[in-house]
């Protein structure tokens, strides 16, 4: 079960990939833009679009103990012809510990559909700037050229 996850509240978020196989588990954290970069590289790699994958059900991951729990260096896609299955390579650093992940194309489509949701569901943007608004606190928006706020 491989799945994508934010924790914290919005502005202050975590990302992280969440995956439990039959003997092992591991927490793999990442930047919100190496996150939505995988989605749209899975994407392109799938050459699929937007479709729901029948994995609608998928549990939750319990918490349970983990065996890697690590911030994401360098991550890899690759594909086994043979079988048809997709393996994502997540290292610390060069040369160091790695964590191999193996998924069938159906579960990477839908991993990449929560990761554009997961990136998607934080705050509100300003719609002439794309800026991030923070609830609470005035905006000026530089498109504006600092001299009208923005209405919330």
């Amino acid at each position: 079960m491989l799945r994508a996850e934010s924790v914290g509240p919005p502005g202050k978020r975590y990302f992280r990939l969440r995956a439990r196989g039959e003997q092992s588990s591991a927490i793999l954290w990442l930047e919100k833009e190496q996150l939505y970069e995988l989605a749209v590289t899975i994407k392109q790699l799938l050459k699929t679009s937007m479709r729901e994958s029948g994995l609608e059900g998928m549990p939750d991951i319990v918490d349970t103990a983990t065996d890697y729990d690590f911030k994401i260096q360098r991550l890899a896609i690759g594909h086994d012809e043979a079988t048809g299955n997709y393996m994502l390579l997540a290292n610390v650093e060069p040369d160091s510990e790695s964590v191999a992940i193996w998924v069938i194309p159906d579960q990477l489509d839908r991993l990449a559909d929560i990761a554009f949701q997961v990136c998607a569901s934080g705050r509100v943007r300003c719609t002439l700037c794309g800026a991030p608004l923070n609830e609470g606190e005035e905006h000026i928006c530089a498109r504006t050229n600092g001299h009208h706020p923005l209405d919330s």
